[in-house]
């Protein structure tokens, strides 16, 4: 009899976190997730769409993380989307802030990788001394 008390109230708490989570609205998403560079060390070039949610009140920043460069900047859920030329050497993070705060909503990141991890040395057995 207590087992079956205490489930149905286990499931409850657990179900009241993600409506919190949805009241909350915020969202942020990055496409294409990845840039691929030809060699390991060559910088990167990709054009990027940020897209997100955020709720209407508040004023919010799209933030490089690396630099701490405010991308742009929004009154509530006037702007949904942006485009960027993402230009990196490494993977770089990004962050949705409320303006004027340090604590991020939401985060994604941009993945540099490559298809060759070094330039191929030269097949010639002649070197110069």
């Amino acid at each position: 009899m207590k087992k079956l008390l205490i489930t149905p109230l286990f499931g409850l708490v657990f179900y009241a976190f993600p409506a919190h989570a949805q009241e909350q609205g915020v969202q942020l998403t990055v496409t294409p997730e990845q840039c691929v560079a030809l060699h390991k060390g060559q910088t990167c070039y990709q054009e990027v769409l940020f897209e997100w949610k955020t709720p209407k009140d508040g004023r919010f920043c799209l933030i490089n993380d690396g630099t701490r460069q405010q991308l742009v900047c929004w009154k509530g859920d006037y702007a949904e989307q942006y485009r960027y030329s993402f230009r990196g050497r490494k993977t770089t993070h990004f962050s949705l802030v409320p303006l004027g705060k340090e604590q991020p909503l939401a985060k994604v990141k941009v993945v540099v990788t490559w298809v060759y991890k070094a330039p191929k040395q030269s097949q010639s057995g002649w070197r110069l001394f």
